[in-house]
């Protein structure tokens, strides 16, 4: 069977007569219109809180960025590196990471739409190119995502540049370009690890094809080992931190067990309550479990084990979950567990410019039909595909979430454009028996996978918490009651409470601050966040005898909250027991990174320091 788009042939390099500046002009404003849509989204993202207040993963990797900046991160890299040593570089050179960063990304976005045209260009032609270049300029989650503080930008951009230059490597078969590509490859796995599966699988694939079309071994050899050269600094530094052999990050065996657990639905899914800000990796629960110190590696492995225990106890329901990956992965909602989805963002604040999001499922069956067609065609068009089973089935392997599929998005667009302009294409030329294979097989995998969907309750009682808690910040506390009393509305939560009750008490209402308090406590009684701000509810009310039993289960339940432990320590000074005061203090200067915080609490040890030399007018 002919392609879909035989006349829409691949790029050779010809330039048609008349059509010099044509081949420049087209690229030139595909790419001027994704980056004008992307700065006009962010005109109307400075209007929200999204601009301004980070949460979630953005919060970690700024977090990231400002020890980068200091001190340096002092342990072994659990999050990818790449992503915030380039916020800490931006924010270094601009002191605004808020607009230069965004700025930047939609700088990524236009030189991800310009990869795209290259691409398609290559693979199928300049109709394909140009029409998978528009869709990707404007695709309103990638201008949403550009948007924001999250790896998926770069990423996309490293992903799509990577396949541009590979497909050129295998064409031309030049070590250089070989090179080039694991080069990038390498940028994509120091900013997500499980892209690192693609030159395994891709030297198995190698292995069958026929000696007369594959690449030479020494090409292949240099893709990888470029690629690995990538990983040195990463692999040297984790050792020099922790000594420990960890290519990129310590992560493998917690996001396993994220995904992979009695309560796993396909999303992130931790059950065990751990900060990963304070606490990356879930390493000192696993040490409170254990009763052990481990390294990074350990706590890995504790977790992997953990994994692989509910997996092989459960085979059934561990290759049913698996299965709900993969479907999950192309589900047409916009699911997210970051609090910063799509959905709730153009619900409270207006649409985002561009091809919505509902368009989707209509990109997927076209991509479908693409595949169907590529499949059958003995050209270089295989090895996007090829690309793309690779990252579907390393995301599933761990959870899913709408932005994990976005950086292949460029890819599943391609061919949904080049399904497109051959549909169009063979309808003109009457052509329709041509069309019974792609359509029937292509679209039928495509609407079953539609079809099959689990069902998602998709609610947003994290995205109400997290702009509560930025309306309490900047005091207006009313305003802060009304977010959380909508979060409770959607979901009920122990964070939920606690922050409602902290909004309650700023108003002045500490009966029913005390409520929520009670009412959280009963919801989950380790709940350190409830012990400590009820505590806080005490002390205010004078009350120290109660603040002090608060605080003191606080910092039972949990021993790296650096509030509780100042607070109570703060107290116990106060009431004269200088020992155990000091001892609390000192914890605290171990668990808080705010120098000015710090500083503050060392001149109370110096003069805690003082009374306990004076000796009897010291009590334990």
């Amino acid at each position: 069977m002919k392609g879909l788009s035989a006349s829409d042939t691949p790029d050779t390099g010809k330039r048609i007569p008349g059509g010099f500046a044509w081949h420049w002009i087209i690229p030139v404003l595909l790419v001027l219109i994704a980056v004008g849509v992307r700065l006009l989204f962010l005109v109307e993202l400075r209007e929200t809180p999204f601009f301004t207040e980070h949460f979630s993963d953005s919060k970690i990797y700024l977090h990231l960025a400002s020890r980068i900046r200091g001190e340096g991160i002092p342990h072994v890299y659990f999050m990818s590196p790449l992503y915030p040593y380039l916020l800490a570089a931006i924010w270094t050179l601009t002191d605004n990471p808020e607009l230069w960063v965004r700025l930047l990304q939609a700088l990524f976005g236009g030189a991800t739409t310009l990869l795209t045209y290259v691409l398609g260009r290559s693979l199928f032609g300049r109709v394909t190119g140009g029409l998978a270049a528009l869709i990707v300029a404007l695709y309103a989650p990638l201008i949403y995502y550009d948007a924001l503080l999250l790896t998926e930008s770069l990423l996309t951009l490293l992903l799509t540049g990577h396949m541009t230059i590979l497909v050129t490597a295998w064409k031309s078969n030049n070590i250089r370009w070989w090179i080039a590509a694991g080069l990038m490859l390498g940028l994509a796995v120091i900013t997500r690890a499980t892209v690192l599966l693609f030159p395994l699988v891709l030297f198995l694939v190698w292995i069958f094809l026929d000696k007369k079309t594959r690449p030479k071994t020494s090409n292949l050899l240099a893709y990888v080992l470029a690629a690995m050269l990538l990983l040195l600094p990463t692999t040297i530094r984790n050792a020099a931190v922790e000594g420990v052999f960890v290519p990129v990050t310590s992560s493998f065996g917690f996001n396993l067990y994220a995904g992979n657990n009695a309560d796993a639905t396909g999303q992130y899914s931790m059950p065990e309550k751990i900060d990963i800000l304070r606490d990356p990796g879930g390493k000192f629960w696993v040490e409170r479990q254990t009763d052990e110190g481990m390294n990074a590696v350990e706590v890995s492995a504790y977790w992997r084990s953990q994994a692989l225990a509910w997996m092989s106890a459960n085979p059934g329901e561990a290759a049913a979950l698996f299965f709900r990956k993969v479907l999950l992965f192309f589900h047409p909602a916009e699911i997210d567990q970051l609090g910063l989805s799509l959905r709730f963002f153009t619900r409270e604040y207006g649409p985002v410019p561009g091809i919505p999001a509902a368009a989707y499922p209509i990109l997927l069956v076209l991509s479908m039909i693409g595949v169907a067609v590529t499949e059958r065609k003995r050209t270089v068009a295989w090895l996007p595909v090829l690309f793309i089973l690779v990252y579907v089935m390393a995301t599933a392997f761990f959870f899913v979430s709408a932005r994990l599929r976005l950086p292949i998005m460029p890819l599943l667009i391609l061919y949904a454009s080049f399904a497109a302009v051959g549909i169009v294409q063979r309808l003109r030329e009457r052509k329709f028996r041509e069309l019974r294979f792609p359509v029937l097989s292509g679209g039928g995998i495509a609407i079953t996978v539609l079809l099959l969907q689990p069902g998602v309750q998709q609610v947003f009682e994290q995205e109400y918490i997290k702009l509560g808690k930025a309306a309490f910040l900047r005091e207006s506390y009313s305003e802060a009651e009304d977010l959380f009393r909508r979060s409770l509305a959607q979901r009920e939560t122990v964070d939920g409470l606690v922050n409602l009750g902290n909004a309650l008490a700023a108003q002045g209402q500490p009966g029913e601050a005390a409520e929520k308090y009670r009412e959280a406590i009963r919801r989950d009684s380790t709940s350190a966040l409830a012990w400590f701000n009820f505590g806080n509810l005490h002390m205010q009310n004078g009350k120290p005898q109660y603040a002090y039993g608060f605080w003191k289960r606080a910092t039972e339940y949990d021993p790296r909250m650096p509030e509780a432990r100042r607070n109570f320590g703060l107290l116990l000074m106060q009431a004269g027991r200088f020992r155990e005061a000091e001892e609390q203090l000192q914890i605290y200067l171990t668990l808080e990174e705010d120098p000015a915080r710090r500083n503050e609490i060392a001149r109370d040890l110096e003069r805690l320091q003082h009374l306990i030399d004076a000796g009897p007018s010291s009590r334990e």
